[in-house]
């Protein structure tokens, strides 16, 4: 695809992973960037891949429904450890819908990026 636009938000959640018997173990808090990929083939008539305004507002009301949660309290993250890998398939999820329902399949969210901390972040592409 020619043509890739991103829009991101940000959150701070809680989280501890089970059974690490180290630091992560512990309930500890990141604060999160979360980026969203899309792509397009062509632009639309207005010379655009998408509205910005309109699809980062989307990103950033799934995010604010994790924002000062301990996650592994949420029904997505309750099985397993609520990771930054999990993270990103559950925003994956949920926007991918979003964005499919509001520009059908002219534009297809590619990948979602989430950054833990500025040194580290996890890419989810399915």
């Amino acid at each position: 695809m020619p043509y890739r636009v991103a829009v991101r938000a940000s959150y701070d959640a809680a989280l501890f992973i089970p059974g690490d018997e180290g630091p992560s173990g512990r309930t500890h808090g990141h604060r999160y960037t979360v980026e969203a990929v899309l792509e397009a083939e062509n632009v639309d008539d207005s010379g655009f891949v998408a509205d910005l305004d309109r699809i980062q507002p989307k990103l950033a009301a799934i995010a604010r429904q994790l924002d000062h949660r301990l996650l592994n309290e949420l029904e997505p993250f309750r099985e397993g450890a609520p990771s930054a890998e999990r993270q990103a398939e559950y925003f994956y999820q949920r926007l991918s819908v979003e964005i499919e329902g509001e520009f059908g399949p002219r534009v297809r969210l590619c990948k979602i990026k989430v950054i833990q901390e500025p040194e580290a972040w996890v890419e989810y592409e399915p």
